[in-house]
């Protein structure tokens, strides 16, 4: 399986939520709300790690990571 497959492959909610940091609760709650890419298959929200990504760097260009803040 080269890169490519492997960011386009289906993982669940709750791997993607392990692999990236987030709850698998507030992934779902993003893809009720269509701000993650994300599909319902009988009763799991599945999605794949590029989609994840996409939405990580949706969120950096928001400014909602922002490394300039000096924290005292």
């Amino acid at each position: 399986m080269n890169d490519t497959d492997d960011k386009t492959r289906l993982i669940s909610l709750s791997d993607a939520a392990e692999t990236y940091g987030f709850s698998r609760v507030y992934l779902s709650e993003l893809a009720k709300k269509g701000r993650l890419k994300a599909q319902k298959i009988a009763d799991r929200w599945v999605t794949t790690p590029q989609d994840v990504e996409d939405f990580i760097a949706s969120r950096e260009k928001r400014g909602v990571y922002r490394d300039d803040i000096q924290l005292d």
